[in-house]
């Protein structure tokens, strides 16, 4: 009953409507997701706000919040919404093995315990498809940590979302990434769906439509939402 519950609403079409405006906070607003998920809220007219560690009025139209994260009480408040989009995240090239933990993992679970204290009613987090705590690979184990850490942290609900290839602009050259995007269009149809690479327009959909109301619990979700593709973890 519950999964069922929980298809209806990842199934609908009604993330950017009137019934789930409220008031949503996003992290990691400046790279190529958490742009278009504020691009998406600001459409929306929903209110919410960007939280940024520099000076900026606005990100793709959402007001932004200057936020020293290392400043709990000052994050704790930040962060002060009915739900939070968390889109953090680094590269291995850009901030070496460490730095890519501290911010993948590190960064991602300290917001979540900030969110706990808030009151925050849904948190939403981008994960990253074979994310394992056994993998041999470096980013996937940091990714499995990050899901595994959300598990402890006291929050009523919380939305996990594994998405392939992401498909759109980035701020930094990233090869891999590149190459993928020019072999998707002819490997996506020969792929199983959850493994088909993804534009982040529509990433950035699936959490907000995530982070409306939906039944409490910590949920696995790989894209596109629907079907078998969402599993409850914390039963």
């Amino acid at each position: 009953m519950l999964l069922t519950r929980l298809r209806i609403h990842c199934e609908g079409d009604t993330a950017l409507t009137k019934q789930h405006a409220a008031d949503v906070a996003v992290l990691g607003a400046t790279g190529a997701v958490g742009r278009a998920v504020c691009r998406q809220l600001a459409a929306a007219q929903t209110p919410g706000h960007a939280i940024v560690r520099s000076h900026t009025t606005a990100v793709e139209g959402l007001p932004a919040r200057v936020v020293d994260f290392d400043r709990a009480p000052e994050l704790t408040d930040a962060v002060r919404a009915r739900a939070v989009i968390c889109c953090l995240g680094t590269t291995q090239s850009k901030a070496g093995r460490d730095g890519l933990r501290a911010v993948d993992c590190d960064l991602v679970l300290h917001c979540a315990e900030r969110a706990s204290r808030a009151g925050v009613e849904v948190f939403t987090v981008v994960s990253a498809m074979g994310a394992s705590r056994r993998s041999p690979s470096f980013y996937s184990r940091v990714k499995g940590e990050m899901e595994a850490g959300l598990r402890r942290i006291r929050l009523d609900t919380v939305h996990i979302v594994r998405p392939s290839l992401l498909l759109g602009d980035r701020d930094e050259h990233r090869t891999a990434e590149a190459v993928g995007q020019r072999l998707a269009p002819l490997l996506n149809p020969l792929l199983p769906m959850q493994y088909r690479a993804i534009s982040v327009d529509a990433v950035a959909k699936a959490l907000i439509q995530l982070s409306g109301p939906s039944t409490p619990g910590v949920w696995l979700h790989e894209l596109p939402l629907g079907g078998r593709r969402s599993r409850r973890l914390d039963v």
